[in-house]
This record gives structure tokens, C-alpha cells and sequence, in this order.
């Protein structure tokens, strides 16, 4: 098979699929299927910003608890 008759055939299998999707999208399945992708979607958005705001006041109780330690380290070295 040459490359053109290649490139035509994934070309017209490209088009045959967005062509099924299209109609799958459109029709009453396929817009309760994106309702519900949608839904999905925000709750996975809600819940990474919810862990990501945990992470963040964990680190920053880690680092304020590293700069005590290093603080109390500084002032037993000074010490000695």
C-alpha cells in the first residue's frame, strides 16, 4: 500500500469516527453522557483543590516546626 492510499485511509477512518462520535453526542445518551462527565469532573476539581490545600498546611506545619529545630540547634551549638 503507498502513502498516499495510507494518509487517505486514516484521513476517511478519522472522519468515520468524529462523524460516530458526533452523532453519539448528540443525541439524548450522548448529552446525558457529557452531563454526567461534567458532574465527574467538578467533584475531581473539588476534591484535588481540597487535598491540595491539606498538603499545603502540612508542608507548611513541617516547615515551621523545621525552622524550631533549627533554631534550638543554633542555640545549643552557641552554647557550647
Amino acid at each position: 500500500m503507498s502513502e498516499n492510499n495510507k494518509f487517505i485511509s486514516g484521513l476517511l477512518l478519522g472522519v468515520l469516527a468524529g462523524s460516530a462520535l458526533a452523532l453519539y453526542l448528540s443525541s439524548d445518551k450522548g448529552k446525558e453522557f457529557l452531563a454526567n462527565m461534567n458532574i465527574d469532573t467538578e467533584e475531581i476539581k473539588e476534591d484535588m483543590q481540597e487535598t491540595y490545600g491539606k498538603a499545603k498546611e502540612n508542608m507548611e506545619e513541617l516547615l515551621a516546626k523545621a525552622k524550631q529545630l533549627v533554631k534550638e540547634l543554633e542555640s545549643k551549638v552557641s552554647e557550647a
